[in-house]
């Protein structure tokens, strides 16, 4: 419970970093399968209830771009999951989130804006790593983070992008049997509550945030997740 309550608060403030933050620590104390799946779920639940909360904000231009890109990356990453060494994946993709962070913090003024092509990376990325590791935010959130949107538009889009990545990844985990225990449903339905209550809190603190300081959560988050999925990997192998 206190895990899922953390986790839905870094969710509130940063629309992104619950599962990369909170699933190594809950997979210490429970099945890595058993825990995914239940973050899986209340992912969706999360992105729902952000995407809810301002629509009219949502830039469609980029969902456009974003969303097929990230089923494309879900499909690729359910492949790579049998195929690839998931340890060597899950290394390369927390250096990648902890240098581009560390980079960030330390040059924020100097980090450039970027072009609506790079969307096609941000998603395949986002969906392959949704598919591997339950955290397909931090590609989506460096793309749009780098984009010309206030934080509240960058929020609303980072959540309904999420909410057809969680949707796709549900998908794939109920095809491989991650959905099908019972206990799964009555944990993620048993912390709900306490979650959304932590979500509502976090919206305060973040709509009187500017963009400069949600950016800085985000690259702080970042940085967070690279040393977790790090940490993550070194210990899985």
């Amino acid at each position: 419970m206190p895990i899922a309550v953390a986790a839905s608060f870094i969710y509130g403030v940063a629309g992104f970093g619950a599962g990369l933050l909170t699933v190594p620590i809950a997979s210490h104390f429970l099945d890595l399968r058993f825990v995914l799946a239940v973050f899986c779920l209340l992912d969706a639940v999360m992105a729902t209830r952000l995407l809810a909360e301002r629509p009219r904000e949502i830039d469609r231009s980029e969902l456009l771009r974003l969303v097929p890109c990230c089923l494309v990356g879900v499909v690729l990453g359910v492949v790579l999951l049998g195929a690839l060494p998931a340890q060597a994946l899950m290394l390369a993709l927390g250096g990648f989130c902890l240098v581009y962070g560390v980079v960030s913090l330390a040059l924020p003024a100097a980090m450039p804006m970027i072009g609506h092509g790079w969307a096609w990376l941000a998603g395949v990325t986002g969906g392959i790593t949704s598919a591997l590791f339950g955290a397909g935010g931090p590609p989506y959130a460096i793309y749009l983070s780098m984009r010309p949107h206030s934080a509240v538009r960058m929020r609303a889009t980072l959540a309904a992008t999420s909410v057809f990545s969680i949707g796709a990844r549900i998908v794939a985990f109920a095809a491989a049997g991650m959905l099908a225990d019972a206990g799964v449903w009555l944990t993620a339905l048993a912390v709900v509550p306490a979650s959304l209550i932590a979500m509502a809190l976090a919206r305060r603190l973040a709509d009187r945030l500017s963009r400069d300081a949600v950016l800085r959560v985000v690259r702080v988050l970042l940085c967070v997740a690279g040393v977790s999925l790090i940490v993550r990997a070194v210990i899985s192998g």
